[in-house]
């Protein structure tokens, strides 16, 4: 079934947890996009509402979350988190990002944020970056998770290694967005 593609101001503030009224100002003041109906009533896109949603933080509603690419970030330099984060962010598909800094952290986000992707440093605190990619591909509820490896330390061995665990690809970095852009192609995400 195909996803809704606009919502009502009601079912927007049921989403963002406020009222119809507060919708409606907020079209008023250009801060959500809105179009009229024939009928003149208003409604909201959604991508519109799903970047408005990311812009100001607020959480997804599960029946938005299908149309999201929910895309976990594992990795504990910040500089790198950012660098992914902000492409994402300007791409101009929906995605939902969450992030995780040392491999454990990663089981937790991958049993209860269920990400389609997972962008994966290989040299992480504690549990490295191949076992987190060996669980994730071994258990039958996270075997479909896309793995996109990550490492500063780039060797053909280190790669081979990780892709022979699951990993579709292993990234160098640091790596440009064409890189990211790449990446994300060869698991059917396309990014603008």
């Amino acid at each position: 079934m195909e996803p809704k593609q606009s919502f009502s101001t009601s079912e927007v503030a049921r989403f963002c947890h406020v009222t119809p009224d507060t919708i409606r100002k907020w079209a008023e003041a250009g801060r959500i996009g809105v179009f009229k109906t024939p009928g003149g009533h208003r409604r909201i896109r959604r991508d519109d509402l799903i970047r408005f949603l990311r812009d100001n933080k607020i959480p997804l509603h599960s029946d938005l979350r299908d149309a999201c690419v929910r895309i976990l970030v594992v990795d504990d330099e910040k500089a790198i988190i950012s660098l992914i984060r902000r492409f994402l962010e300007r791409a101009k598909a929906p995605f939902e990002i969450n992030v995780a800094t040392d491999g454990f952290d990663a089981g937790h986000q991958i049993g209860t944020f269920r990400p389609s992707v997972v962008f994966l440093d290989i040299r992480l605190p504690g549990l490295d970056g191949f076992e987190v990619c060996r669980r994730i591909k071994s258990s039958p509820d996270t075997s479909s998770t896309s793995v996109i490896a990550m490492t500063g330390y780039y060797e053909a061995e280190t790669a081979k290694k990780i892709i022979e665990m699951g990993a579709v690809t292993c990234l160098k970095k640091p790596f440009t967005p064409d890189d990211l852009r790449r990446a994300l192609a060869m698991v059917g995400v396309e990014v603008n």
